[in-house]
């Protein structure tokens, strides 16, 4: 289990170029591979998990796929936080490992019914910016699309998440970047994104 605290911000997408120039960005070391990210969401029919504020997907990566589920977490001023519970996919829903009991007993309870609502397909690239002794910041640049069935959606996102220190160290960045670059705060997550494009289809 882990508590993701993350910055998120939207920019259009004629701005990448110059956000993978500014300083902050350009002079930070690439923390792993960039590259595709494809997630499918699950969920029942009647959108039990979204209406607990749970989130579950299945990530392709190039080591295998993962299981992630999220809980209900806060989000305001485009900072968020929530627990997170990652395991590696072993051909079938494993909920064994989220150790918050609600969170766990509504996934059981679900998991025969589970079917996928939508697809996120971006490409990340990850840069570390390295405040201090234990204290750093992720920066991740997220190009790509949202889709559900013919429904789809552009993703232009850059999100800072806390990799340890305080999470002011997020502001500060944010605001660096947001004096040069056209930079907006998003309360929005992909997931949510992602629902409300599936709505379209069977809300």
């Amino acid at each position: 289990m882990a508590l993701e605290i993350e910055l998120k911000l939207i920019f259009p997408a004629e701005a990448l170029p110059a956000i993978m120039a500014h300083p902050l960005i350009a002079g930070a070391p690439q923390e792993g591979t960039p590259g595709v990210l494809k997630s499918t969401y699950f969920d029942t029919p009647d959108q039990m998990l979204r209406s607990h504020g749970v989130g579950l997907r299945l990530r392709q990566q190039p080591a295998g796929a993962v299981q992630t589920v999220k809980s209900a977490g806060t989000s305001s001023g485009g900072l968020s936080r929530r627990l997170e519970w990652e395991t590696p996919w072993t051909g079938a829903f494993d909920f064994s490992g989220v150790s918050d009991p609600a969170t766990a007993a509504l996934l059981d309870g679900v998991k025969d019914g589970l079917v996928p609502v939508f697809v996120t397909c971006f490409h990340r690239e990850t840069r570390r910016i390295q405040i201090g002794p234990g204290a750093a910041v992720l920066v991740m640049i997220d190009t790509g699309h949202i889709e559900a069935g013919e429904e789809t959606a552009p993703i232009h996102e850059l999100e800072l998440e806390l990799a340890g220190g305080n999470e002011d160290e997020l502001f500060r960045i944010a605001g660096t970047l947001q004096k040069d670059l056209p930079l907006t705060a998003g309360n929005v997550s992909k997931a949510q994104r992602g629902y409300r494009l599936a709505c379209k289809r069977f809300c």
